[in-house]
């Protein structure tokens, strides 16, 4: 019975190889390990899951089954892992509902910092471009590249990086790079001055605790005051920018001028005595008009006082004097009718002039303050001007004034004088 099991126990496990052989002919002969098939209740694997194509050009130390996160949430796994023009192409198994938006790229980061790896769907900002449909492909193109973390942004690069510490496209730093780079901060880069800084500061301020005391919240006042004033200091820097931006754009003009600069200095230096002798000239000339003012204060006072009334008959004038001065020179028409008024070598002008005292009195006259002296012939020679104030026709003016005819009469001879009693003809007494 015994002999009987054993030989059934052996049976079993023939066919048991010859059915994994048949398998592994079946599936191409070949056997990744344990990571390669797929693992039963996996992220992707269930019902509606569908599965995405995606490029990296370094897929690292990724193994299959590894999981697939978006926003550090697992939405699905990794599935075949295959080498395509020279970058990784991997297939994502990805659960019923995910959606991957257009525009995104993969990049392999830790689980954990001594976990396992994974493989995180990075979205873009814009993500209104629609989403990738099922069987597309996530490029690599927009993949970032990454720049080395230990070595400084915009300083000289350090000498003693090794290959741990570079890091690859598309991948996020790993444990080993981290704790590389610490170790080049820490040997390398200046951490061992810190006690020397802190000991200087605490140098430096002992003993005036109270001057620091005080001086935070004056800190924070000036602070406080920058902050108002923030909008201020940002146009000015602002316009120094605008300031520093056109000085590059005259480059060649600013370089001319330093180019200049010496040949100009050196002008400036050889008439340096043309410089002090006028200079010195121009010292005795304000020297001697002081004192010629101080001399003469009390006349210019005068005159100063002087000029006040004709300055204010000046001003009484308004603007006749100012549009006077247009026609002065081209009486007595205005300077501007002339090209309308004169076409060749004649003129044809119709002129009203009005010389009468009234009119006088009214314009020229009242503007230079003696009106009130005129009053016409009646007050010049003291008589009536007759007809030529009232305006008569002339030729008939001096008829309506003239007296009524009368008869002529004779002349009557004078009578002798009858003598007194008491005088003799001959013109003496009586007794």
């Amino acid at each position: 019975m015994r002999t009987g099991s054993s030989r059934k126990s052996a049976l079993r496990s023939v066919f048991a190889a010859v059915a994994i052989s048949t398998a592994l002919v079946a599936s191409g002969c070949s056997f990744d390990g344990l990571n390669s098939l797929p693992v039963p209740g996996a992220e992707g694997t269930g019902a509606g899951s569908y599965e995405l194509k995606a490029l990296i050009p370094n897929a690292a130390n990724l193994v299959q089954n590894a999981p697939v996160l978006i926003n550090d949430a697992t939405v699905g796994s990794v599935g075949k892992i295959e080498v395509k023009n020279w970058q990784a192409e991997l297939t994502l198994r990805l659960n019923k509902g995910t959606q991957v938006p257009v525009g995104s790229y993969v990049m392999v980061g830790l689980t954990s910092v001594l976990g396992s790896l994974n493989l995180q769907i990075v979205q873009p900002e814009d993500a209104d471009k629609g989403t990738i449909a099922p069987g597309g492909q996530i490029p690599a193109a927009d993949c970032p590249e990454q720049s080395n973390i230990a070595q400084p942004t915009n300083a000289e690069p350090i000498p003693d990086i090794n290959s741990a510490q570079q890091v690859s496209a598309c991948t996020y730093p790993t444990t080993e790079q981290v704790l590389s780079s610490l170790s080049v901060v820490l040997n390398g880069g200046g951490l061992a001055q810190v006690g020397d800084i802190v000991h200087e500061l605490n140098t430096a301020m002992a003993g005036r605790q109270d001057v620091l005391r005080d001086l935070v919240p004056r800190l924070n006042t000036l602070v406080g005051e920058l902050n108002v004033q923030r909008e201020n200091i940002i146009r000015a820097m602002e316009g120094l920018d605008r300031l520093t931006g056109q000085i590059n754009e005259q480059t060649p003009v600013v370089e001319r001028a330093l180019a200049d600069g010496p040949r100009i200095l050196k002008l400036l230096v050889d008439q340096r005595v043309n410089f002090t002798d006028a200079l010195g000239a121009l010292s005795r000339m304000s020297r001697t008009t002081d004192d010629i003012l101080k001399a003469n204060s009390e006349d210019i006072q005068v005159v100063v006082s002087n000029l006040v009334p004709v300055l204010d008959q000046l001003q009484s004038t308004g603007p006749s004097l100012t549009q006077s001065l247009g026609i002065l020179l081209t009486f007595p028409f205005a300077e501007s009718a002339i090209p309308q008024v004169v076409r060749g070598d004649y003129l044809n002008a119709v002129i009203n002039l009005d010389l009468t005292f009234g009119r006088l009195q009214r314009g020229a006259l009242a503007s230079v303050g003696i009106a009130s002296q005129f009053y016409g012939p009646e007050g010049m020679f003291g008589k009536p001007a007759g007809a030529a104030g009232r305006g008569d026709d002339p030729f008939t003016g001096p008829l309506a004034d003239a007296p009524p005819e009368t008869s002529p009469t004779l002349p009557i001879a004078p009578q002798p004088e009858t003598p007194a009693a008491d005088q003799s003809p001959t013109g003496e007494e009586g007794p």
